[in-house]
């Protein structure tokens, strides 16, 4: 298979006792991103200025303390009541990602699925982002979903499979029982992430 063009990102999580989250993600967009390398560090600058628009009437136009639209976006859900952290969570992969976040949110709080249920389970992504965009489904979502979005109108392309589901994306998610405080996570088979714990005593 030949090395895929698009551009990418990178990102982990990380969350100690006191529940002090971190997340580090890196998204160069474009490609190389600006093609500019810090002196000694290795690394290229992210390129999302590209997403100003130089219309001065558009509302995501160059413009003094302005930041260009993307499409990084972490997550956190806390408890209503408390304000006490539920998850954290992200869907990497441009119009993906609200749509992602959506989701797994859906299937964490909604159907009581765990953090890795959540986050293996079939994905649809409206790939383009628009309201009448091709709605792409991965393989395994139901055969009565597929259909019900045809009758309403919807252009689908079913059963995505194999190195066409990187259209939907890449997600992490750790969630936190209340009672407990046990921190569990979830990490993407259609990427290269995993999920680990470590249990550290301060010396």
């Amino acid at each position: 298979m030949a090395a895929s063009l698009h551009s990418g990102s990178a990102e982990f999580w990380s969350s100690d006792g006191l529940l002090c989250l971190l997340r580090l993600q890196y998204s160069n967009y474009t490609g190389f991103g600006t093609g500019l390398i810090p002196k000694n560090c290795g690394f290229t600058l992210q390129n999302r200025g590209w997403g100003f628009v130089l219309d001065p009437s558009h509302p995501n136009r160059l413009r003094p303390s302005a930041r260009p639209y993307h499409t990084i976006i972490p997550g956190m859900i806390t408890h209503a009541d408390t304000g006490e952290l539920y998850a954290s969570l992200s869907n990497m992969g441009g119009y993906m990602q609200p749509q992602g976040h959506l989701q797994l949110l859906l299937r964490l709080v909604g159907q009581g699925m765990d953090p890795q249920e959540a986050v293996d389970a079939p994905r649809f992504c409206i790939v383009d982002g628009t309201q009448n965009g091709t709605v792409f489904l991965e393989e395994g979502t139901e055969e009565e979903a597929v259909e019900a979005l045809r009758r309403r109108g919807h252009v689908v392309r079913a059963n995505v499979t194999g190195g066409g589901r990187a259209v939907f994306g890449k997600a992490q998610v750790i969630v936190r029982d209340r009672e407990t405080g046990v921190l569990w996570a979830g990490s993407d088979g259609r990427a290269d992430g995993c999920a680990m714990g470590l249990d550290h005593e301060p010396s």
